[in-house]
C-alpha cells in the first residue's frame, strides 16, 4: 500500500534530520534573507525519494529540493523533505517531513512526521486520517472569535511583507489567537488533529500541502484559495485551511485584505 511506503519514505528523512541537527549545516538562500536550504533538506530528500523509487520505480518523485521522473506521470509523490528549514536551522524543535502520493491528479495518501516527537500523521483518501494510528478529528469551535490561528508568510519582499502585515492586523481583530510557527505541512497536521482551527498563507507550491491538505479534508476540514475556489492538487496556490466549521466566516473576514 502506498501509504505504508509514504510513511516509511517520510521515517527515512526524519532519521536524517534527527542525525544531523547537532551537525554544521551548510546553509544557503533562495531570496535576499528569508528562504533557506540546507545540507539537511538535500539529504533528506534523496533518503526519501530512495524509498519511494525502491518500491515503485516508475513513479516520479517532485519535492522542494528537485525532480526525479516525469512529473507529469500518473504517479506523482509530493515531497517536502524538511518543512520548517528556518526552524530547524536555529534548533526550534517544530518542523516535519511531508509525503503525498497522488495518482492521476490525484491525492492517494499523505503522511506528515514530526521526527522530534516521532509523531506520524497518515491519511488515504476515503479512510479518514490518523496520529500513530488513533484516529483524527477537527475541533469543534464555530466562531473564528474562538479560534486559535496561523498566518505566514515568508519572503523578503517589501509588498508582500506589506501585504502580511495587513492580513496579521485583521485576523488579530477577529480571532482569539494568532501564531507564525512555520512548518504549514504540521500546521495542516495540526488542525486535522482539533489543536488549531485555521491556517493562511500565499503561494504555496504542492510540497507544502499535498499531504496536509489530505490530513485535514479526511478529518472533516477544508481547505480553499482566500476566494474560497478549490486548489487543484499540484497547483502552486494560496492557501486558506480551517476546521470547516469558520471557513465561511473566515473567508468574509479576508475579502478586507
Amino acid at each position: 500500500m502506498s501509504v505504508a511506503v509514504a510513511a516509511a519514505a517520510a521515517r527515512a528523512g526524519g532519521r536524517v534530520l534527527m542525525q544531523m541537527r547537532h551537525e554544521a549545516l551548510t546553509v544557503d538562500l533562495k531570496d535576499a534573507r528569508a528562504n533557506l536550504v540546507t545540507s539537511a533538506d538535500v539529504r533528506s530528500q534523496a533518503a526519501i525519494a530512495a524509498v519511494i523509487r525502491e518500491a515503485f520505480p516508475g513513479h516520479a518523485v517532485v519535492g522542494e529540493e528537485g525532480t526525479v521522473g516525469d512529473p507529469g506521470a500518473e504517479h506523482v509523490w509530493y515531497v517536502d523533505p524538511l518543512d520548517g528549514t528556518t526552524n530547524y536551522a536555529h534548533g526550534l524543535p517544530f518542523f516535519c517531513v511531508s509525503v503525498a502520493h497522488h495518482v492521476a491528479g490525484e491525492p492517494a495518501c499523505g503522511v506528515v512526521y514530526d521526527p522530534h516527537h516521532d509523531d506520524l500523521y497518515a491519511a488515504e483518501r476515503g479512510a479518514g486520517a490518523t496520529l500513530d494510528g488513533v484516529p483524527l478529528r477537527v475541533s469543534a469551535v464555530d466562531r473564528l472569535d474562538r479560534a486559535l490561528v496561523v498566518a505566514q508568510a515568508q519572503s523578503s519582499d517589501p509588498a508582500v511583507l506589506r501585504e502580511f502585515a495587513a492580513l496579521v492586523e485583521l485576523l488579530m481583530n477577529a480571532a482569539r489567537g494568532l501564531r507564525f510557527p512555520g512548518a504549514p505541512a504540521l500546521v495542516l497536521a495540526l488542525i486535522a488533529a482539533g489543536r488549531l482551527e485555521a491556517y493562511c498563507e500565499r503561494t504555496m507550491d504542492p510540497w507544502d500541502i499535498a499531504a496536509g491538505q489530505l490530513l485535514l479534508e479526511e478529518a472533516g476540514g477544508r481547505l480553499t484559495r482566500f476566494d474560497g475556489a478549490a486548489l487543484t492538487a499540484g497547483e502552486t496556490g494560496d492557501v486558506v485551511a480551517t476546521n470547516g466549521r469558520i471557513h465561511d466566516e473566515l473567508l468574509r473576514t479576508l475579502e478586507a485584505t
